[in-house]
């Protein structure tokens, strides 16, 4: 990914009522002119989107040139958000963005991402990556009891069969499995453990029709309640909950997998050794780590942990 759309992706992440510089910003993806920011900021086509209203200069001054209203409007915006100012010398034409207070500074799990994302680009939609044909919310679900223990080539394998055989929805896997739950196993015996992984599959989707009548109804639940449902069914543990939960429930979790413990013993060594890991067990520890590290943002947690998956099967 190019320094334009990287930087165009950074301050889309800027919280409301922050700002971020133009040296921070150069900083932040090693580039020598903090210029050149500027530059790719003037042209900018979502003002909605990427607020680039809130860059401003390293003294706290906005830029006289702001290319979307002038400074004013700049102000203006800033004001309207919650972003403190102060008068210089109580100077009236010398008012600043007081950085002290409102000045972001991203952390170094969040420089990680950037990181992540300049090299491999962005992971697009499940299964990511172009690996496959893009993934209905009910076919992640499926393919999260699928890839248990096997990868996703294996996996894609048996959700192919199930698409050819109109069995890629909770509803008709749950049908088929009252029915004949040997032939739902044979179906996705590519995938490996298909006993066990049928069963497994069959038990999901009967207690969400039964109890819930649809995914969508499921994911109606708030995300602690949804967490603890899926946590109680056989089979289902807290990497796979929550790849359900974020992935096809579109909810603000992190996944943690063995990918994700490299990596971050591999680049956040340092700020993994400030926390203090006698509180809770391990996943909680890592998944508390980077969701207090990062911008709340779904999106944000679907494409860090994807590109986290994409430096782990290359790092093999």
């Amino acid at each position: 990914m190019d320094n334009k759309k990287l930087i165009y992706k950074l301050v889309s992440l800027i919280p409301q009522g922050k700002v971020l510089t133009y040296g921070q910003i150069a900083k932040f993806f090693k580039i020598k002119s903090a210029r050149s920011i500027g530059q790719f900021l003037h042209q900018n086509l979502d003002t909605k989107n990427i607020p680039c209203h809130r860059v401003v200069f390293s003294n706290g001054t906005l830029s006289k040139n702001y290319a979307f209203g002038g400074e004013e409007t700049q102000e203006r915006k800033l004001e309207m958000e919650g972003v403190k100012f102060y008068l210089l010398n109580n100077h009236l034409q010398d008012k600043r963005v007081d950085l002290k207070r409102s000045q972001w500074r991203p952390t170094a799990v969040l420089r990680e991402y950037f990181f992540l994302l300049k090299k491999f680009g962005h992971p697009g939609p499940w299964p990511w990556f172009n690996q496959g044909k893009k993934a209905t919310k009910e076919e992640i679900v499926i393919g999260t009891i699928l890839t248990q223990n096997t990868n996703w080539s294996n996996a894609e394998k048996a959700l192919n069969n199930l698409r050819v055989n109109r069995l890629n929805s909770l509803k008709a896997i749950y049908k088929l499995g009252k029915k004949n739950l040997n032939k739902l196993k044979n179906l996705i015996y590519p995938s490996g453990f298909y006993n066990q992984k049928g069963e497994r599959l069959f038990n999901l989707t009967k207690f969400i029709i039964e109890n819930y009548k649809s995914l969508d109804n499921f994911f109606k639940l708030p995300i602690k309640k949804a967490r603890n449902v899926l946590l109680s069914l056989k089979g289902i543990g807290e990497e796979t909950a929550d790849t359900i939960l974020l992935y096809a429930g579109d909810k603000s979790i992190f996944v943690i997998d063995a990918y994700t413990r490299k990596f971050a013993i591999h680049y956040l060594k340092n700020e993994l050794s400030l926390l203090d890991r006698t509180k809770m067990p391990p996943y909680k520890i890592l998944q508390k780590f980077f969701m207090d590290n990062l911008p709340t943002d779904t999106k944000l947690y679907q494409n860090y942990h994807a590109l986290i998956v994409r430096w782990g099967k290359e790092k093999k």
